[in-house]
């Protein structure tokens, strides 16, 4: 019972009594005859307990928050925002105590105290909120804009930008290092408003960044491949090509890397290259066509592509024509040896189409057996490549020869359905 409790009380009774004094006993309980307005007595005391129970647990958040602190580790140069899972677990939890405290009718007593620290805690949330947004983006874009020369080159205003950024926010970390308490540091007067502000900075500084990066992904178009963070790394080091051969496998679904010049009297880091690794490992040569990184990484890209696909296709047009003699040379399951993994396929299902196409025109020419003599090879094709695998192969070769082995059973089957139906004609459907 509070002094308050006991003037209503003397007001429901319409009796004094002196609660202050030291001889103050329960003679003078008896005196103001309680049982007659019991209703009033009860209600009366009722609210006192929860009016009690109020304030014992608007105390507890204060004592709470006067021992939080944030705590900040060291990155580079500064400080930074370190585990907050427990602050803002009380920030939720008391939030919701505080809602429901201002629910009760009992709160009349405390309800300036109550809004007070849900208008505080309020703004600790919100604080909190936007602080780890703004450290984020600024750990994410420091070393893009602070150590990134082509980005300081091509960004030029945005750069000088965050760098005022930066030593503000350097300028504010020590500052509330210094001070760490969580109510004093979030409801630092200007505060929000300075974060708020760095927010919306960086994000322009990160749009002028992203639409760089668009530029770049227009003309290379691998580069949406790759994640931001990569492209920038990429980009940054476009002058050192053997920085970027560490993603070519994230532009190409084949490429590892490539082959690049070193020795005596070469650049260095290495910018020319004479062959390419797959991710098989498998070497292509470029042949006498060495490739030189020069001008923009996007550019230099381009034109190793460009440099990829006529390499291959120069490959291509040698296996094809050698290919050609299986029967007479050199035969398939030797000839699969002297090229890469996917110009041997390819070869391969080059060769059946022609020998199939070739098998239909016997056929309309009268040799009623041209399809079924077909078969016959591909199964004794089949045949070798089964002898090759069971040997002691290299772990790419075998591969090499069981993918090749599942394309000819489903080309074997192709023709075994074309004998059985008798296809006779290569405009039909099935072919």
């Amino acid at each position: 019972m509070m002094e308050r409790h006991w003037k209503k009380l003397m007001r429901i009774t319409q009796k004094t009594i002196n609660f202050n004094s030291p001889n103050f006993c329960l003679e003078d309980l008896i005196k103001l005859q309680l049982y007659k307005y019991s209703e009033e007595v009860t209600e009366l005391v009722d609210s006192a307990q929860k009016e009690a129970k109020i304030e014992s647990n608007i105390n507890k958040i204060e004592r709470i928050w006067e021992e939080q602190k944030f705590e900040f580790k060291e990155y580079k140069d500064t400080q930074i925002l370190g585990a907050l899972d427990e602050i803002v677990e009380f920030v939720e939890t008391h939030q919701m105590e505080l809602m429901g405290m201002l629910s009760s009718k009992d709160v009349a007593e405390f309800e300036e105290k109550v809004k007070h620290w849900q208008k505080t805690l309020k703004t600790v949330d919100s604080v909190i909120q936007i602080w780890v947004k703004v450290q984020k983006n600024w750990q994410r874009l420091e070393p893009i804009f602070l150590a990134s020369e082509d980005i300081r080159t091509q960004l030029n205003e945005e750069t000088k930008k965050f760098e005022k950024i930066d030593v503000e926010w350097k300028d504010m970390m020590r500052e509330a290092s210094e001070d760490n308490g969580v109510i004093v540091a979030a409801t630092y007067e200007g505060r929000e408003s300075l974060l708020n502000e760095f927010s919306s900075e960086i994000e322009y500084c990160e749009k002028a960044l992203n639409d760089y990066l668009e530029q770049k992904k227009k003309v290379f178009p691998r580069f949406y491949f790759v994640s931001n963070q990569a492209l920038l790394d990429i980009l940054s080091n476009g002058n050192n090509p053997e920085k970027v051969d560490e993603y070519l496998g994230d532009c190409f679904d084949g490429m590892k890397g490539l082959d690049f010049v070193r020795g005596e009297g070469e650049m260095v880091p290495a910018k020319k290259a004479k062959g390419m690794f797959s991710k098989e490992k498998e070497y292509v040569s470029f042949g006498d066509n060495i490739f030189t990184c020069t001008g923009a990484v996007e550019n230099y890209l381009c034109d190793l592509e460009r440099c990829m696909q006529s390499t291959l296709r120069d490959i291509l047009e040698v296996a094809k024509g050698t290919a050609d003699n299986w029967d007479i040379e050199k035969k398939r399951h030797e000839w699969l040896e002297d090229y890469c993994a996917q110009i041997s396929l390819l070869a391969t299902q080059i060769m059946w189409t022609e020998e199939v196409q070739r098998a239909f025109e016997e056929v309309e020419g009268g040799s009623e057996t041209a399809m079924k003599d077909y078969l016959t090879v591909i199964l004794v094709r089949i045949k070798h490549l089964i002898d090759r695998v069971r040997m002691d192969l290299s772990s790419e070769l075998r591969i090499k020869i069981i993918t090749i082995i599942t394309i000819d059973v489903h080309e074997r089957d192709v023709v075994d359905m074309f004998v059985n139906k008798k296809i006779m004609d290569s405009g039909s459907f099935a072919w």
